[in-house]
């Protein structure tokens, strides 16, 4: 997927929109997916059966992420596949508050994801492809997510409170209209001549710095989903309130601001590999210190590392797959990417619900980071014992 050389006001225009898009689909999720457990549970449904809509979601998440890249390489059209991701997802938020049990939840959560799906995936190679040769600038037009994240994060807790979960549901319709209208603002990228091509993409995923980055963003992504998850239903459980959770997510998007900002200048001074690798000892830290806080309000405070575990995480691995990818797979690289973080969260939605139930919020949460230290010495392995390219700051 790639783009025509553009003006440099018609570059900014289109930057702007992408700055827009992020704030919306991240204030979706926090008017959301910071509660949906939540939300799940106080319905009565118990962790296990939590653990199981989640591994659903993240099932069909998976398939939807290496469809949506492969077709929007295919085709060119990622701004209608986003948008009809938007419109989905809207429509079926609406459907969430007449539905009364465990199997309805199921089917509707896979649909949701299957339209969610597309506007992650396309975002982050639409972004990458209208930054060109400014890529390590990914950051700082991903910031538009954490000011949205912070404002409905921040307020939809105490919303809630007063007045009730069933709420978040019209709210993200709302947001998703707003992205359906501003995505359509974008360019229609042009698909190069070696699309079909098939043999790029199979080099591209044999390597095997691809195998070890796809196998430390499995490890570390089913730890950091685990914790996602359930974090607040532990903070609830250690008898925190739901103004708490936003709070805690709150602060975690705060801690990141300036790490987005300034995480062109990093990437070049680290390297891509070299920021990854510090984002799994960032993870590592922070799932620990989950597992040992004595008080639901600790959380606020370890979210401070959200900066040098997520931050560091996804936007080195962002850019990373698109380094290694071939030019015609620059998206269905991204939807591999994300297709391994939901096969991740299926892994997790498996395990982390029944390690809930029998060991625990303190206990899930150090066998995830136990995880997260596993992915850290593998990648350090492979980082010391392969040679790095000046070029790009990548393994050869």
């Amino acid at each position: 997927m790639t783009i025509g050389a553009l003006s440099t006001s018609n570059q900014a225009r289109h930057l702007a929109t992408i700055r827009l898009l992020f704030f919306l689909i991240y204030a979706g999720i926090g008017v959301n997916f910071t509660f949906i457990n939540v939300f799940y549970a106080s319905k009565g449904l118990t962790g296990t059966q939590i653990g199981l809509i989640t591994m659903v979601a993240a099932l069909v998440g998976m398939v939807g992420a290496a469809l949506w890249g492969y077709l929007a390489d295919r085709t060119g059209q990622a701004r209608l596949i986003m948008a009809g991701g938007a419109i989905g997802t809207g429509i079926l938020a609406l459907l969430y508050p007449l539905v009364t049990n465990f199997y309805q939840y199921l089917p509707l959560a896979g649909l949701f994801a299957l339209g969610n799906s597309a506007m992650f995936t396309l975002i982050d190679s639409t972004t990458l492809t209208i930054l060109g040769d400014q890529r390590e600038e990914y950051g700082r037009y991903r910031l538009g997510g954490s000011f949205g994240y912070i404002l409905t994060t921040f307020s939809a807790g105490f919303i809630y409170e007063k007045f009730g979960l069933v709420w978040m549901f019209p709210a993200y319709t709302v947001i998703m209209l707003a992205f359906t209208l501003s995505v359509l603002r974008l360019p229609v990228l042009s698909v190069p001549q070696t699309t079909h091509e098939k043999g790029g993409l199979k080099a591209m995923v044999r390597q095997p710095v691809w195998i070890i980055f796809t196998l430390c963003v499995f490890l570390v992504w089913t730890a950091a989903s685990g914790s996602i998850n359930f974090l607040g239903v532990a903070i609830k459980t250690m008898g925190g309130s739901d103004s708490l959770i936003g709070v805690a997510a709150t602060m975690a998007a705060v801690a990141e601001i300036p790490f987005m900002f300034f995480s062109g200048m990093i990437m070049r001074r680290l390297g891509q590999e070299k920021m990854f690798w510090i984002s799994l000892l960032g993870f590592t830290a922070r799932i620990g210190l989950y597992g040992l806080m004595p008080a639901p309000q600790w959380a606020i405070g370890i979210n401070l590392l959200n900066g040098p575990s997520y931050v560091f995480f996804w936007n080195s691995a962002v850019n990373y797959a698109n380094t290694i990818a071939p030019d015609a797979h620059k998206a269905t690289a991204q939807g591999f990417f994300q297709a391994t973080t939901n096969l991740a969260s299926v892994a997790s939605a498996i395990l982390a619900g029944w390690m809930f139930d029998s060991l625990g919020p303190s206990g899930l949460f150090q066998v995830l980071a136990l995880a997260c230290l596993a992915a850290f010495i593998i990648f350090g392995i492979s980082r010391y014992t392969r040679k790095p390219s000046p070029a790009t700051g990548t393994l050869d």
